[in-house]
């Protein structure tokens, strides 16, 4: 399976380093062909970076949308930027890029770090280098994924008491925890393994940065060695990036989980189960999946831990453990990764009046779809998505409409058909139909905007009757808000 790319949330992340301190990560080039090869500079200025999401990416003059557009580039191109330089301007944040043939200024959310495809580095690098993905973790991607995982406790004057668990998450040492793990810190102490079947040593002291007791979680970002010394941005440390969106996680998934149960030197504990329920609820008046359950085991001290799928994919953080009376099971709660770091970057609350008065970058209103089966557009037949939707506060921008397909059943698996013209299908086969607008007004309601997908692009071709759902979504081009409209349940009969 083709690793998605990483999403906004690693950059996001590793931004608040670069506000406090003006450090950034170091991020390794990509070894994939046609790659710019950009070694670590010494003055830790130009990292290596990609184009994210589906769309070409417009480069302007400068950093803003007044300047000319000067270069166009595609989804997966790579190239350098400088996030020392990092300027905002109009909505956005811009930062210098960098190619062969000429320089420009792109927005920060079209860029991801360039993947690391070679385990050369996944001891002081990305750790996912290591997994294999074959959906199932064996003892060396167990310890590869571990080196991640750290020992965080609260530093009270010559006193450190309260440990609990946290997972680095850029190479520079910013770590995700939950905010009543280092509640009070003065600083914060963190302990990285060595050896996997020892205690972890004290290397680092760092402070909190981004914290958001509503949802439970906190950033850290390391500041000092164990003898208060102040680090450099460079620290190459293991790191695992939050990549996985909480939409992609479902019941029956097999997971890890990561954590220090006990208080002081205790030992890495590592265990086992399955997400037996997702629950949604509204970010920022947007339902999404807040909560995931499960049934394997999580103790009090691994709080604020690590939870991967198979793949080794970041699902989300262990956040605490609610005992049932009626069938006397134990159900552990997780926070997905994309939840938690959008609530620390202070972007996301829940419940009644959160984030009161906070203007949304675009309201959308949804109307209604209609579904079409036996549609015939350009002499195929297939299903046509007639949709109504209205789009405030995006006038003369790009934005798409998405109709992903999945199976429904207890996996949720995306409909995957490699053979698909590409245009009914994802970098990884995935089955979808899109299309681009762009709203003429500063209100703009769409009535009756048709998606089509033909049955030969469904890919099944052995009689008999599939459940499916469509998950009907739109985002901007720009990666600035992405909105689900509606999810359509179907069932197809091939005879």
């Amino acid at each position: 399976m083709k690793r998605r790319p990483i999403t906004w949330i690693l950059f996001a992340a590793a931004l608040i380093g670069v506000l406090v301190s003006g450090a950034v990560p170091a991020l390794a080039a990509s070894a994939r062909p046609g790659a710019i090869a950009l070694p670590r500079q010494d003055d830790g200025a130009w990292r290596c970076v990609e184009v994210n999401g589906q769309v070409g990416l417009n480069v302007r003059s400068g950093p803003g949308e007044q300047y000319p557009v000067v270069w166009e580039r595609a989804p997966g191109e790579q190239f350098a930027a400088d996030y020392t330089r990092l300027q905002r301007a109009g909505n956005y944040n811009w930062v210098p890029v960098r190619f062969e043939d000429g320089e420009g200024w792109s927005i920060t959310a079209r860029l991801s770090p360039c993947a690391v495809d070679t385990a050369a580095d996944a001891d002081h690098d990305l750790v996912l280098a290591a997994v294999d993905e074959d959906g199932a973790l064996d003892r060396f991607e167990i310890e590869a994924i571990a080196r991640s995982v750290v020992l965080v406790a609260s530093v009270r004057g010559t006193r450190i008491f309260s440990t609990g668990t946290g997972t680095i998450i850029t190479p520079d040492g910013l770590i995700v925890t939950n905010a009543h793990v280092i509640d009070s810190a003065e600083r914060v102490a963190v302990a990285l393994l060595e050896d996997i079947n020892d205690p972890p040593e004290i290397r680092y002291f760092g402070e909190v940065v981004g914290l958001n007791r509503e949802i439970d979680v906190a950033l850290v970002a390391i500041r000092e060695d164990a003898d208060g010394r102040p680090v450099t941005a460079d620290l190459s440390l293991p790191y695992i990036p939050a990549s996985l969106g909480a939409d992609e996680v479902f019941r029956g998934d097999t997971v890890t989980i990561f954590g220090y149960p006990g208080i002081g030197d205790d030992y890495l504990v590592v265990t086992s189960g399955a997400i037996v329920s997702v629950e949604n609820g509204d970010i920022n008046g947007q339902r999404m999946p807040v909560w995931y359950r499960t049934d394997a085991e999580i103790a009090p001290g691994s709080s604020g831990g690590l939870v991967v799928n198979g793949n080794g994919q970041f699902v989300g953080i262990p956040t605490f453990v609610r005992s049932e009376s009626e069938t006397g099971g134990r159900l552990g709660g997780i926070r997905p990764a994309e939840v938690a770091l959008m609530a620390v970057l202070g972007e996301a609350s829940t419940g009644p009046g959160a984030n009161a008065g906070a203007a949304a970058p675009v309201d959308v209103i949804f109307y209604g779809l209609a579904l079409d089966h036996g549609a015939v557009i350009d002499g195929l037949p297939g299903i046509a998505l007639r949709l109504s939707f209205g789009l405030d506060g995006w006038q003369d921008r790009d934005a798409t409409v998405f109709a992903r397909f999945f199976h429904d059943d207890v996996r949720n698996e995306p409909l995957i058909n490699l053979a698909a013209p590409s245009f009914y299908r994802d970098e990884t086969g995935a089955v979808l139909t899109v299309m681009p607008i762009t709203p003429c007004c500063d209100k703009t309601d769409f009535e009756d905007l048709t998606l089509f997908v033909p049955y030969i692009a469904l890919g099944l071709d052995e009689a008999g009757t599939y459940p499916l759902k469509i998950k009907v979504e739109v985002a901007a081009d720009d990666a600035s808000w992405r909105r689900t409209l509606s999810w359509e349940y179907i069932t197809y009969t091939l005879r």
